[in-house]
């Protein structure tokens, strides 16, 4: 019951072709507590992760929130009336600043391919970083042009000539 009645009721939440004064409950509170109480169901658990991350010892979501407050424009925002202080992640896994694990389902550009920190993406930027760590396409550089000949070989037929720039924005 308390699924037909969710059913009903944030289509037309999101909607906006019709408000929720409209919807009619079709359960008392008092009867929609007892289900929940009979159907109680333990919370669902994360998986087993073997990764800690180390101890955080910068500054805290407060001060972290008012610096940004005084020096960030407000365009720079947030969502959350607490938000969390993210510190470190791996792989599909965020932590905050006490080591609580998150499972990151927003992602990102590049999280959401290959996850926070892997490690052969970190080994890649490391190594690239030791030599040279930007350049623009003006001079001519080994690794722009051998990525964009490995992109260009997954295209079909006579697709092998990418206009884009940067290339990267094609992935």
């Amino acid at each position: 019951m308390v699924v037909k009645m969710m059913q009903r009721i944030l289509p037309r939440a999101f909607s906006g072709k019709a408000s929720l004064h409209r919807c009619t409950p079709t359960a008392s509170k008092s009867t929609l507590s007892q289900q929940l109480e009979e159907n109680e169901s333990p919370l669902p658990k994360m998986p087993p992760f073997d990764y800690t991350p180390p101890p955080y010892s910068g500054p805290s979501a407060e001060d972290i929130l008012s610096k940004r407050l005084q020096f960030l424009s407000p365009a720079v925002f947030h969502f959350f009336k607490n938000p969390l202080s993210l510190v470190d992640g791996k792989m599909q896994y965020l932590f905050d600043e006490k080591g609580r694990r998150y499972l990151d389902a927003f992602g990102g550009i590049a999280t959401v391919c290959c996850g926070h920190c892997h490690p052969h993406v970190v080994d890649a930027i490391v190594n690239q970083t030791k030599r040279l760590q930007h350049s623009t396409i003006l001079y001519l550089n080994p690794a722009i042009a051998e990525f964009a000949e490995a992109l260009a070989a997954k295209f079909p037929g006579d697709l092998k000539n990418l206009t884009c720039n940067p290339v990267i924005k094609l992935v």
